[in-house]
């Protein structure tokens, strides 16, 4: 998506990056799930109807949807969803590493899925929909925390 220095002057500091910092940190704040968590997500989204945020970006530009999700296909390795004010097109084959995050915040932590390509870049980032000054979703949190985990077989 963008320099993750620009956001995170913590990870500049230490000089890590984004793909090292969720490698190096305890497991109760990131967690590596399984490639197939990310379609798992938006399934799981979909039937509870828990509103979502997603984020996609690239250097020049970066797109943001905040509601439900409705209407999701697959054709080959594309995940697609085809909602009236939200079209996503994502290539799960270039999904390398997957991540749940735990993010402290005054309000308490916000949980989010996190997917990195091959070169340890962010392609998207998702959190259950959510308003300053108000608790993470519970039923958000439960769908993440149900999420498949990579095997340590996987992982080697």
């Amino acid at each position: 998506m963008t320099d993750t220095h620009q956001f995170f002057p913590m990870l500049r500091e230490l000089k890590l990056t984004r793909r090292q910092a969720l490698h190096r940190i305890d497991s109760y704040y990131a967690w590596q799930l399984d490639p197939s968590a990310q379609h798992a997500l938006f399934s799981g989204a979909v039937e509870i109807q828990v509103p979502i945020m997603v984020f996609v970006g690239s250097r020049g530009c970066i797109q943001i949807h905040s509601a439900p999700i409705t209407n999701i296909a697959t054709m080959g390795p594309w995940l697609n969803i085809m909602d009236p004010t939200f079209h996503l097109h994502l290539r799960l084959d270039q999904i390398a590493e997957l991540w749940a995050v735990r993010k402290p915040t005054k309000d308490g932590h916000v949980t989010s899925v996190e997917a990195l390509g091959a070169d340890g870049q962010l392609i998207i980032q998702c959190f259950g929909q959510r308003h300053e000054g108000v608790d993470e979703r519970p039923d958000w949190r439960a769908l993440v925390e149900s999420l498949p985990l990579l095997t340590r077989s996987d992982a080697a």
